[in-house]
């Protein structure tokens, strides 16, 4: 059973790396700097949203950071802000880490 996981695994990644690659190819030659720039702000939101979510699902007390956090990473956070509860620590199905918890 785990075996046949493992192919199906596998041949899920290599159809997705070879349909990236395919769809890469077919663009054509884009700027090298507009790829970079839409890199960062990318992960930028990506961090962004994550944060938020971990704030929230911790219910942390910093104020300005939450802030900071929803408005780099509209429009994922409104999302966030529906989705996970206030101080269950889970966000997105996902237990968190706390200090305190044994």
């Amino acid at each position: 059973m785990r075996k046949t996981n493992m192919y199906r695994n596998v041949s899920i990644l290599l159809f997705g790396w070879a349909s990236c690659a395919s769809v890469a190819l077919a663009q054509g030659t884009t700027s090298q700097e507009i790829q970079v720039t839409n890199t960062g702000i990318s992960g930028l939101w990506v961090l962004a949203n994550v944060s938020y979510a971990g704030m929230r699902a911790q219910n942390n007390s910093s104020k300005l950071w939450r802030i900071l956090a929803f408005i780099f990473g509209l429009p994922g956070t409104i999302v966030t802000f529906f989705a996970v509860k206030e101080g269950n620590d889970r966000a997105y199905g996902v237990d968190l880490p706390r200090k305190d918890r044994s």
